[in-house]
């Protein structure tokens, strides 16, 4: 079974974990505080009267990995982690579920042409002091890529005017590949923006699927039946019948506009993204304006973690192939500790010069479109007796086994990932690599004080 959109928020009201806003908030800056407040306390939020909107505005569904529990689990319990997410979504790779077109739906009660078209009654909300004006965060994008499949995505949308929004696109996206392709061969681009959509496409949105399989089949695959869909009137694009509401827009790619936003990183993000036309807006009754909180915060995480899955999965599966002497491994993709990834490796080494080896060729790993290096701020090697996943057990190695300073390893001009801000103008930025491992000649010496069977004293059993 699978729960849609609004019958997550329900469930979340009928559990006490959903709060109903009632006082005018402002958009701007006011109702992120509160966003990020509710956020913070994993709570689920109804804005029911955002000063200049009438429409009520939600988020905070997916502030936990649990959460993605309320989509699946039949008694609506958040018995669900990041591997089961994660595991879900290959699933729907691998086995995805074509889209199903239909006539009717929610989607079309609800058709505005024209001048009734206005994005400024949105209750959008600009989230921190430098950004360029309000956004939309939790809208994803539909639209046809060159080689005909549908593709879709997370893709944040500035709104402009009350008829014009820009529609940004990561370096990593298909849509940035698709607006280059359209651009160079002169041919229109029409992308369909759609906020709430159905849980699974949510999922399936925040991945990366190849490029011969559409995520609106993926999240059929997800759920184990196909998603419904209207083509649009305007567009001809797919979308979900059942979501709360969709944007039909054609882009200009001839008018890039710079904007800024404030990143899951904890950092600004300035980015140049096309002019976008909005030439209709469907919605249904009583239709909900989804959000998600800017920056460093749970539920835009949460979403974004499934980005990333496949990739650590391939990282993981290459580097136990390549390095025999490896016990176990962790990849570490937090805001806490930044945009990047951190990685661990545990080893049973067999010299003292084999961690430095190791992680000069690990930055080097060709991961088929990028090199490792490329995402991986940091390479940490401890010895079997530490585990990767423990980031204290790892912090403890570090700075208690590094005691000569070439253990220590600092590298300049990779070339690194956009989102990692700290780069420098040419595109270019710092790694580090530690060997927090045992010297050999010293390794009686750093032993771990280890209680024996101590994972099988339990004390329930002397209570």
């Amino acid at each position: 079974m699978y729960r849609s959109f609004r019958e997550i928020i329900e469930l979340l009201d009928s559990q006490g974990k959903l709060v109903r806003v009632t006082k005018p908030v402002n958009p701007r800056f006011e109702m992120p505080a509160l966003m990020k407040t509710l956020e913070d306390e994993s709570k689920a939020f109804i804005f029911e009267n955002v000063q200049g909107s009438d429409y009520k505005a939600v988020g905070g569904l997916f502030t936990s990995m649990g959460r993605f529990g309320l989509i699946f689990n039949e008694d609506g319990n958040e018995d669900f982690t990041y591997e089961q997410a994660g595991q879900r979504v290959m699933k729907g790779i691998a086995n995805p579920i074509p889209y199903n077109q239909v006539d009717s739906g929610p989607i079309l009660e609800n058709i505005l042409t024209g001048s009734d078209i206005d994005l400024n009654s949105l209750p959008a909300p600009t989230f921190f002091e430098l950004d360029t004006g309000p956004f939309l965060t939790a809208a994803v994008g539909i639209f046809r890529k060159p080689n005909g499949e549908i593709n879709v995505g997370f893709y944040r949308c500035l709104i402009i005017d009350s008829q014009n929004l820009l529609i940004n696109a990561s370096g990593l996206s298909d849509l940035r590949k698709a607006y280059a392709w359209h651009k160079e061969n002169n041919k229109e681009m029409k992308v369909a923006m759609v906020l709430g959509a159905p849980p699974a496409l949510l999922m399936a949105a925040a991945s990366k699927s190849p490029d011969d399989v559409s995520e609106l089949d993926v999240a059929g695959g997800i759920n184990g039946d196909s998603i419904d869909v209207i083509m649009g009137p305007d567009s001809g694009l797919p979308i979900p019948v059942d979501c709360e509401m969709a944007f039909e827009t054609v882009v200009d790619l001839d008018n890039m506009v710079e904007n800024t936003l404030g990143e899951f990183g904890a950092q600004y993000g300035t980015e140049h993204a096309p002019m976008c036309k909005v030439t209709s807006m469907l919605q249904r009754n009583d239709a909900m304006f989804y959000t998600l909180m800017a920056g460093r915060a749970k539920e835009h995480n949460n979403l974004g973690y499934l980005t990333v899955y496949g990739i650590t999965k391939g990282i993981e599966q290459k580097i136990r192939e390549t390095y025999t002497n490896v016990t176990n491994l962790a990849v570490h993709f937090d805001t806490k500790i930044g945009p990047l990834m951190h990685l661990v490796i545990a080893i049973k080494k067999n010299s003292d010069d084999e961690p430095a080896q190791m992680i000069k060729e690990l930055f080097e790993m060709n991961m088929g479109f990028f090199n490792l290096a490329w995402m991986a701020k940091r390479i940490i090697i401890v010895d079997d007796d530490v585990d990767p996943n423990d980031m204290d057990d790892v912090e403890w190695a570090t700075w208690t086994r590094m005691g000569r300073s070439e253990k220590f390893h600092a590298f300049q001009d990779f070339v690194t990932w956009e989102v990692d801000r700290a780069a420098l103008p040419d595109g270019t930025s710092a790694r580090v690599g530690v060997d927090a491992t045992k010297d050999m000649d010293y390794a009686d010496d750093l032993v771990k004080p280890i209680i024996p069977n101590e994972e099988e004293v339990k004390l329930k059993d002397y209570i």
